[in-house]
Parts: structure tokens; sequence; C-alpha cells
């Protein structure tokens, strides 16, 4: 009885969490539409406003509605995610697709190549590349992409040297099928949930490297509605106006923990470490 009321507790709250990401989605996409004001609107004379009925998370220091400027910004904070990821996944499969799939020398030059950009953690690296490049979300992008991708080669690595020692696979070279043939048709769908499943739990993730980068002030700039910067206009009035910090902050943990939950249900489906 206690496990039926835990697995029940589980899923009530990945379905939760699917709704939400589903509600942001949708929010991201038809923006205009559920804003009721324009997020780059100044108007001095609403400035500081508490919430309300006129302004539901108030107003900013310079009269911006609240509400409308954390809609927006889901554009900023949270889509690009899915286009850095998108970029590491293609990188690192075909990167650990060929390491792990072909070996011997090709291995050993790819690995050595992964060693160094695993050797610092993901987010002094990235700091360090925006140091070189300079500060803007273009680079902030550019730069977590090259941090990222080398920790999924070195499991996607491991997954096909796990997978094409599987029967199946060792049936599909006898009967005449090698190479690229055999790693599309074979190994990547059967990498693909676990591969899914990173790629999810990393939203996450990124979303709060991006916030913090924006926080530092080294991402998003003014006016960007970015989630971080905004907490980062929010901390000059934080006695005077915590609306500012609470809502883009809210939405931050919101999101972070939906993409968290989703990924962690997914990982005990497919027993990933």
């Amino acid at each position: 009885m206690g496990e039926l009321k835990l697995r029940f507790a589980t899923n009530t709250t990945v379905m939760a969490a699917l709704l939400f990401i589903a509600a942001l989605i949708v929010c991201g996409l038809l923006g205009s539409w559920f804003q009721p004001f324009d997020p780059y609107e100044t108007d001095y004379s609403a400035k500081l406003r508490p919430p309300g009925a006129a302004h539901w998370f108030g107003t900013d220091y310079l009269g911006r509605d609240l509400f409308s400027r954390v809609l927006a910004g889901i554009v900023h904070s949270v889509f690009p995610v899915f286009i850095i990821l998108a970029v590491v996944s293609v990188i690192s499969v075909v990167t650990g697709m060929i390491s792990g799939y072909y070996g011997s020398r090709l291995d050993m030059l790819l690995m050595s190549a992964t060693d160094m950009f695993t050797a610092l953690p993901n987010l002094l690296l990235t700091i360090v590349i925006i140091g070189f490049l300079g500060v803007g979300m273009e680079n902030v992008y550019l730069a977590i992409s090259l941090s990222w991708w080398a920790k999924y080669v070195r499991l996607i690595r491991g997954l096909v040297h796990d997978v094409k020692k599987e029967p199946f696979v060792l049936a599909a070279r006898v009967s005449g099928s090698y190479g690229l043939s055999t790693m599309m048709r074979h190994i990547l769908p059967n990498i693909m949930p676990q591969v899914l499943t990173m790629i999810i739990l990393d939203v996450s993730r990124i979303i709060l490297t991006l916030s913090g980068m924006s926080f530092l002030g080294i991402g998003a700039q003014p006016p960007s509605p970015e989630w971080g910067a905004m907490l980062l206009d929010g901390k000059n009035y934080i006695q005077l106006a915590p609306w500012l910090g609470f809502f883009p902050g809210l939405m931050i943990f919101l999101t972070a923990c939906a993409f968290q939950i989703c990924g962690e249900k997914l990982r005990s489906r497919y027993k990933l470490k």
C-alpha cells in the first residue's frame, strides 16, 4: 500500500512537471497573445508598482510590466537551451559513436581531445571561454556548447561499447552490415533513450548556467528580459521592490525543477547512472 501511494505521488509530480513544461512552451511560442503589455515599453509614471490587478507581477524601475517581461523571457531563457543541447548532442553522438565503434588509435585521439575539455568543471570552463570571447549571449551559447560536449562523448562511447557486443549487432556484421550502416540502423536506436535522458537532465543545469552568466553580468544585457538579467536588476531593489527578483527567480526554480523531475523519472526508467 505504501509503495502504491509513493508511485501515485511520483506519477502525479511528473504529470504536473510535464504540464508546466507544456504551458511554458505554449506561452513562449504564443507569448504576444498572453502579454498584457509590451515587455520593453517604459512608463515612468508606473515604476516600482507592487503586484496588483493592473500588473500581476508588479512593475520594474522603468515602469515595465514584470509579468509581460517574465513571459517574454521564456524565449531568451529556455528556448536557447534546446538549441545548445541539439548542437551538443549531434557533435557528441557523432564523436562518441565513431570512437566507441572503431576504437584503436582513432579512439585514443578522440579521447585525448575529450580529456582536454573535461579537465575543468563545466561552469569554470564556460567562464574561461567567455573571458576569451567577450560578454554577450551568443558567446555564452558557444562557450556552453564547447564546455558541455565532452562529457556526453564519454557516456555515449561507453554505451556504444556495450551495444556493439550484443548478439543482434554481431548478427548484422555477419549479414554484411558494417560501419555507418550498423551504427545508424542498430546502435543509434538503442542508445537514443539514454542520450535523451542525459539531455533532459541537463536542461535544468544549462538553464541555471545561462541565468547565472546573466546574473554575473557576462550574459544577456539590458533591456533583454532574460530571467538572469532580471534577477540582476532586482538585486539593487531587494528591499524597496522585492518582487523584481522574486518572480524571475521563481520561474528559474520552477522550470529547472520541472525538467529535473522528468529527467529523474527517465533516469530510473532506463537505469542510467
